[in-house]
C-alpha cells in the first residue's frame, strides 16, 4: 500500500521524525532547543544532536552514558568531542564505540595510546594508525578534488568495458521451434 501512494499510518510518523532530525543537524539552532532535542525519545534525534560540533559538554557527558549503542557511536564520532568524554568512551564495552573514538581526529592522544594497547586487535590497529598520523577517512574537500579531475580519454579506453579488461560474453543463439503439427495449441 505505502509503494501506491496510499499513506499508511507510520508514513506520516517518519516524516515528522526525519523532520526532527534534520532540526537536530541544523545551523544556527539556539541552546535551549538543543537541549529539548538531546531528551528526544528517538535514537536518531539524540545521534543527530550527539554528532553536532557545538554539543555541550554536560550533554556529552549524558550521551556518553546512552543505553543505544548509536548514540554513543555518533558522539565518539563528533568534531566536538571532549577530552574527558573521550576518557569516559574508551573505557565503553561497544567495540563501534572504540572504532569511532579510535577514527576521530578530535580524540586526544592519551586517550588514543590507550585504544592503542587494546585487547582487540582492530581497535588497536585503528588507533595506532591515527596516533601515526594516517588519513582514515578523506575530507570532503578531497573528494570533491578527486571526483572533479578532468579523465584523460582516448579511443581504445572509449570501446573498452567499462567493467575492466573482461571479454566480451557471447551468448548462445536464441533456440527456435518448429510449428507443432496438427491443431491448435495442447491444453
Amino acid at each position: 500500500m505505502a509503494a501506491s501512494g496510499v499513506p499508511v499510518a507510520g508514513e506520516a510518523r517518519d516524516h515528522g521524525l526525519r523532520a526532527v532530525v534534520m532540526e537536530a543537524r541544523a545551523d544556527g539552532l539556539p541552546r535551549s532547543r538543543i537541549l529539548e532535542l538531546a531528551q528526544h525519545r528517538e535514537p536518531a534525534v539524540r545521534e543527530a544532536v550527539a554528532s553536532r560540533p557545538d554539543c555541550p559538554l554536560g550533554m556529552q557527558a549524558s550521551f556518553a552514558h546512552d543505553r543505544r549503542t548509536s548514540v554513543r557511536v555518533a558522539l565518539a564520532a563528533g568534531p566536538g568531542l571532549a577530552g574527558a568524554i573521550a576518557g569516559v568512551l574508551a573505557k565503553d564495552r561497544e567495540l563501534s564505540v572504540l572504532k569511532a573514538l579510535a577514527r576521530n581526529s578530535a580524540t586526544p592522544r592519551h586517550v588514543l595510546e590507550r585504544l592503542a594497547a587494546h585487547r582487540r586487535e582492530d581497535v588497536a590497529r585503528l588507533a595506532q594508525r591515527s596516533l601515526d598520523g594516517v588519513v582514515l577517512t578523506a575530507s570532503r574537500a578531497q573528494v570533491a578534488e578527486i571526483e572533479d579531475r578532468p579523465r584523460a580519454r582516448d579511443a581504445a579506453t572509449e570501446d573498452r568495458s567499462p567493467v575492466g579488461d573482461r571479454v566480451d560474453r557471447v551468448l548462445a543463439p536464441r533456440p527456435s521451434v518448429p510449428p507443432r503439427d496438427g491443431a491448435g495449441p495442447a491444453r
